[in-house]
């Protein structure tokens, strides 16, 4: 439901995009976001929320799911030692799963925090809505990113 946000479509010619390859979108030394389908614009905005705070993240857009970018991912995991994963598809089994088991099966241990829908049944409501219902929104998602890797002084105002 609702508008999905892009680029504009090119009136001549296109270029394909190479399969399983993400993008870094922000470049940051504090925290890695990764954005999958909708909420790499969330992502974003996150990231936007947390400089406010002193904090720059590395922002990448995904792209795919299978195959997982394991080249692009893991160095950035290994470097920055936290990873957030947003999806707005269902947790159990989606994105952020794929990319801790990915993580895993690699040996590479950090904190892994996943933002997506949980494994229950979600009211009908309108998009917005049930993000905010779900703690889904940007602010939301800055606060919790905030409180879940960094200090308490640093997540006062957020929002």
């Amino acid at each position: 439901r609702g508008n999905g946000l892009g680029v504009p479509l090119m009136e001549e010619g296109w270029e394909a995009l190479p399969i399983g390859k993400g993008e870094i979108l922000r470049s940051g030394d504090d925290i890695l976001l990764l954005g999958y389908g909708t909420m790499v614009n969330t992502s974003l905005q996150v990231a936007e929320i947390l400089s406010e705070h002193g904090i720059e993240a590395t922002v990448v857009n995904a792209r795919f799911v299978k195959p997982l970018d394991t080249e692009l991912i893991f160095p950035l995991a290994q470097r920055l030692g936290k990873v957030v994963t947003l999806e707005e598809g269902c947790l159990m089994g989606g994105f952020g799963s794929a990319v801790l088991e990915a993580l895993q099966d690699a040996n590479i241990l950090v904190p892994v925090k996943r933002f997506g829908v949980p494994d229950k049944l979600v009211d009908h409501a309108t998009p917005e809505e049930s993000f905010a219902d779900l703690g889904l929104t940007s602010p939301q998602i800055a606060q919790q990113v905030l409180a879940a890797f960094f200090s308490q002084k640093e997540t006062a105002n957020v929002g």
